[in-house]
């Protein structure tokens, strides 16, 4: 019994008193006027009417407080008990669903069921007092199970009836007064509110949960109001430990929540995305994708955030990242080795990579440090070394540059392809171009060595064969053919300075931009005369 109950029944008492004290005086009773003055007193002091507002008010208050339906249910059961003074109660929704107190009640027929579905069809509320019952209720129960008191009123909820609420006394005729009625109606309205609230609620957390992203909810006064179960598995918390708590709270998860609410805010309350940092309860570092928008509760607006965990993809980016850069850099690497397509077969198709070749036309190119047997005979090997490396560095670089596949090394010399693997249309006329522009850049080098260079070098177009040359175990990438040889053959034959290039060559460079000088040379391994075009760019720059 709470505080207001007690002084509430002990000023019943002590009213109570004073009227039997008041009746008792000789005669007074006898009196009818004094009888009805005392009768309208009584009903004026009737302080049970503030006692039933008082309860009302309290538990509205406690069906309020729930979101829980089925929590929601029992309340509103057990709390119309309560107020109404009754033994039972049932409660039933326009869907079919029961609940009473107590349980059996809901089954056992003591509430007529033609009755509510009355109430349930009309919205409108049906009360039976002993010893004359509401013609609108079946007589059967209020005699045939022995009712002296029962009340049947609509639950309604935004305006439509969505149940009824049923309570009976079968100990005390005429329970259900006037003031009784109308609180058992506002009481109704109250729990049809809950019902309503805690049905919606309900709706909406079983469709967050089966949400696979995580989904924390905001009330309007910035309480968080929902927290779904991916939401707990992200980061390892449980629901109950924030639902109802500030929102400031997430901050110990999601350490700039400050900052996106506010950015949030800012913008007008439009959708919002970012990615930010998360931390787990077992301290693991999150990596989350945020999603907030805007949420009206009706009275307010609130705000719902939707968090992806993307740890593990930002996870795999990263290390497909380093693994891209790592086959670069290993691409780089042998590059340096090996022909580039080479490498590219090796990179993405390591099978494709084996012996033999293909028949295709090509343009060789020679080219060799010329009168640097002796010269390196007079120099420390590490000196030779620079020198030959800094000659390499600006050839190769002019080789790669037209387009062409460096092929190899051999001492001061350097072979390179125009055309295989991939042949097209001008590569004798990139080959000459790379030719002259050897030369350019040896005369543009040797200001910087001690002891300048000349160069000489030889070209040949014919028909070759390109491929993979060794063994299992080790193979080269190679062209072998008769223009291979003639084209160190042409080389060899040309003086420092010079570029020697044979008939199919110069007929399908087209024209070149030097003067070429038609020639008939001797070149080894040829029995014959070879008609040789040979060209002088260092003449054209001392004229």
């Amino acid at each position: 019994m709470t505080p207001w109950e007690r002084e509430l029944d002990a000023d019943e008492r002590a009213l109570a008193q004073a009227f039997e004290t008041v009746g008792a005086f000789p005669g007074l009773r006898a009196d009818q006027r004094a009888a009805f003055a005392l009768d309208l007193l009584a009903r004026k002091f009737d302080l049970s009417a503030l006692k039933r507002a008082q309860r009302l008010a309290r538990t509205g208050a406690l069906i309020s407080a729930s979101l829980d339906f089925e929590r929601v249910v029992e309340q509103t059961l057990e709390l119309g008990i309560e107020l109404m003074a009754a033994e039972r109660a049932l409660l039933v929704l326009r869907d079919g669903y029961r609940a009473a107190r107590p349980e059996t009640s809901a089954t056992d027929g003591s509430f007529p069921q033609t009755t509510i579905e009355g109430v349930i069809a009309s919205g409108q509320s049906v009360f039976a007092t002993d010893p004359q019952p509401d013609p609108n209720l079946e007589q059967r129960a209020v005699t045939g199970l022995h009712v002296r008191s029962i009340g049947c009123v609509p639950l309604r909820a935004r305006g439509e009836t969505i149940g009824a609420l049923c309570v009976d006394a079968r100990a005390a005729p005429g329970l259900f007064t006037r003031g009784d009625r109308d609180a058992l109606l506002s009481f109704a309205l109250q729990a049809a509110a809950a019902i309503e609230n805690a049905r919606a609620y309900g709706s909406q957390a079983r469709i967050l949960e089966a949400i696979a992203s995580g989904i924390i909810t905001l009330s309007a006064d910035d309480a968080i109001a929902s927290f779904n179960r991916a939401a707990e598995k992200t980061f390892g918390v449980s629901a109950g430990t924030f639902i109802g708590r500030p929102a400031d709270e997430l901050e110990a998860l999601v350490p700039a929540f400050a900052e996106l609410m506010q950015t949030f805010r800012e913008s007008g309350a439009v959708a919002l995305r970012a990615e930010t940092d998360g931390i787990a309860s077992n301290g693991r570092q999150l990596v989350l994708e945020v999603r907030i928008s805007p949420l009206d509760e009706g009275h307010g607006q609130g705000a719902a955030l939707v968090f992806a965990d993307v740890s593990a993809n930002r996870a795999l980016e990263a290390a497909h990242s380093a693994e891209i850069a790592r086959a670069k850099t290993i691409e780089a690497a042998f590059s340096r080795y090996l022909a580039p397509h080479v490498v590219q077969s090796l990179i993405h198709n390591p099978a494709s990579v084996r012996l033999g070749g293909d028949r295709s036309l090509a343009t060789m190119l020679f080219a060799d440090v010329r009168g640097f047997t002796a010269l390196a005979a007079t120099l420390p090997a590490e000196r030779v070394l620079e020198i030959l490396n800094a000659y390499f560095e600006v050839a190769v670089k002019v080789i790669f540059e037209h387009d062409g596949l460096l092929d190899k090394f051999y001492g001061d010399g350097l072979m390179a392809v125009f055309g295989p693997p991939r042949v097209q249309e001008n590569d004798a006329a990139r080959a000459v171009a790379a030719a002259l522009d050897l030369h350019r850049v040896v005369r543009e080098l040797n200001p910087n060595l001690d002891y300048p260079l000349k160069i000489s070098v030889g070209l040949a177009t014919g028909e070759v064969v390109a491929g993979h040359l060794g063994s299992s175990q080790r193979m080269d990438y190679t062209v072998i053919g008769d223009a291979v040889n003639r084209a160190n053959g042409l080389q060899s034959a040309a003086p420092p300075g010079a570029v020697y290039c044979d008939q199919e060559t110069y007929d399908r460079a087209g024209p070149i931009g030097v003067p070429a000088h038609r020639l008939a040379a001797r070149i080894k391994n040829r029995a014959d005369l070879q008609t040789v075009y040979a060209m002088f760019p260092d003449d054209l720059l001392s004229r």
